[in-house]
């Protein structure tokens, strides 16, 4: 018996309808497989560093450990907080300087996650993350890891990383190599004086030219010299007081160029230092340099009054130190030459002995 034409079409509509649910079913499930490989859910998937303002605050040691570059040696450098205050401890035993440590824990705060890059062991040494090629860095609170990284190349994806107990290269936004990768003597304090410019109220320089001695009276500065050898000091003749606070400008600030660890006092020049340069400040308070051989370029190994430590600071402040006292007095080009005294001959011509100028003649006419 034929199908009427009514019930073919409900079938028709019925068998479309299955197979439209069919395709919405698949559909949905294609999309929502889909939607689990899209960057959103894969950066759910990713570690997070997420270190913290309290966590920074509650790090009390850093260990660096840099890969050996260009042939030579790496570099560890072991960092440890006392106190309010960081010092060096490893290699050499020494205060830290503050505002290195600090920048770097700040820099921390900042790195982010953005991108794997590999999720196995494989891309290790293709991005140089593996033990003998990164920079190893961990921040710890006593003997917990707050964060162990390791850093290797950097590119436009980002700086390629590992973090320690976790396979895969990871792609972090935020670092800051030179903030990392200094050389020991960065995370030294280098500083050697710091007073202000208007609180000193005398200079001495000792040196193989002699003494010279600056005292300010008032707001002007005196100066006086004694040679080497000579019985007594005298007034220094053109004395220029804009060089003297130049002196004083390029000490006030004083940084340390490098150090000089495992050298004696006699390796450097400082057992019998080539010169000594005293400041004196209005409290009465002292600070003292004693100035040695040349270091590296024109740089001169130094030491100041009750520290141990040698030093080499530059040949800016150094060659104060070394000057005789010409260094402090008006030159010809600045018009200090020797003025003839009135009434002698023009042209400084040398007139025979009792023979004098006819009148109307001295100074030159």
């Amino acid at each position: 018996m034929a199908v009427p034409m009514d019930k073919k079409l409900g079938i028709a509509v019925a068998v479309l309808a299955g197979l439209g649910g069919v395709y919405y079913m698949q559909t949905k499930k294609k999309a929502e497989e889909q939607k689990s490989y899209t960057a959103e859910s894969r950066s759910a998937e990713l570690p997070k560093l997420g270190v913290t303002e309290e966590q920074t605050k509650s790090i009390d040691k850093i260990t660096i450990k840099q890969a050996p570059q260009d042939g030579g040696a790496g570099t560890d450098v072991t960092l440890e907080k006392k106190g309010d205050k960081w010092s060096v401890t490893a290699p050499v035993q020494a205060a830290a300087n503050d505002t290195n440590v600090k920048s770097l824990l700040d820099n921390l705060k900042t790195l982010e996650i953005k991108e794997s890059i590999d999720p196995g062991k494989d891309a290790y040494e293709k991005f140089e993350v593996t033990d003998k090629a990164a920079l190893h860095v961990v921040f710890s609170k006593g003997s917990e890891a707050v964060a162990d990284l390791y850093f290797g190349q950097s590119g436009s994806r980002g700086q390629m990383t590992r973090i320690a107990g976790r396979d895969g290269v990871y792609a972090v936004k935020g670092y800051s190599s030179y903030l990392y990768a200094r050389e020991v003597k960065d995370w030294r304090d280098r500083a050697i004086f710091k007073f202000e410019e208007d609180k000193v109220k005398s200079v001495e320089i000792t040196n193989e030219h002699g003494h010279l001695a600056f005292a300010k009276d008032g707001e002007k500065w005196t100066a006086k010299f004694k040679k080497a050898k000579a019985p007594m000091a005298t007034a220094l003749a053109k004395f220029e007081e804009s060089k003297l606070k130049d002196a004083i400008r390029a000490y006030k600030g004083l940084n340390a160029d490098n150090f000089a660890d495992g050298k004696s006092l006699a390796d450097v020049g400082l057992e019998t230092p080539a010169a000594t340069i005293v400041f004196e400040l209005s409290d009465g308070a002292k600070r003292t340099l004693h100035i040695g051989a040349t270091a590296e370029g024109t740089a001169r190994w130094a030491k100041t009054d009750g520290q141990e430590e040698i030093l080499s600071v530059g040949s800016w402040a150094a060659d104060w130190a070394l000057a005789g006292a010409d260094k402090f007095q008006k030159s010809d080009k600045d018009g200090g030459a020797d003025e003839k005294p009135p009434g002698g001959p023009p042209g400084g011509m040398q007139l025979p002995p009792g023979m004098q100028l006819p009148p109307g003649m001295a100074g030159g006419h």
